[in-house]
């Protein structure tokens, strides 16, 4: 499996680890952030899961049109913008696709649901709401 440059928006199968229970599960990621100087790279989970009460604020749904575009299922997919894992690329959590073991990213976001992702993201920061976890 040859894996891409790791770049803000681009969406990898990781096998991501939930804060609150430390279940590991493969899932679709979206890489936020990017440190070409650390290796390191931080992800946010994208999951089927309605937000938990008072979680609705840092979560996003992924647009229908986005969910085609990267080749997700057809349920409704939310990205989780209050917590995230932080890893060193490569890593051996870097999963193939399901469809396509050749490869372990699905493509990139559109710019304008990055950036509302980012802002999603640092509001959860400025409220002290984010955790994180290095896997």
């Amino acid at each position: 499996m040859k894996l891409p440059d790791p770049t803000p928006g681009l969406v990898i199968r990781f096998d991501y680890t939930w804060y609150k229970d430390h279940f590991k599960k493969e899932r679709p990621c979206a890489i936020v952030l990017a440190s070409s100087q650390t290796g390191m790279v931080t992800v946010v989970p994208i999951t089927h899961s309605y937000p938990d009460i008072g979680e609705e604020g840092h979560s996003l749904q992924v647009p229908e049109e986005v969910c085609k575009a990267l080749g997700l299922d057809e349920d409704i997919n939310y990205v989780r913008l209050n917590e995230v894992n932080r890893f060193a690329w490569p890593s051996d959590l870097i999963k193939p696709l399901p469809n396509d073991p050749s490869r372990c990213d699905y493509g990139n976001v559109p710019k304008d649901f990055f950036l509302e992702m980012r802002r999603r993201l640092a509001e959860a920061v400025r409220a002290g709401r984010l955790n994180a976890s290095k896997v």
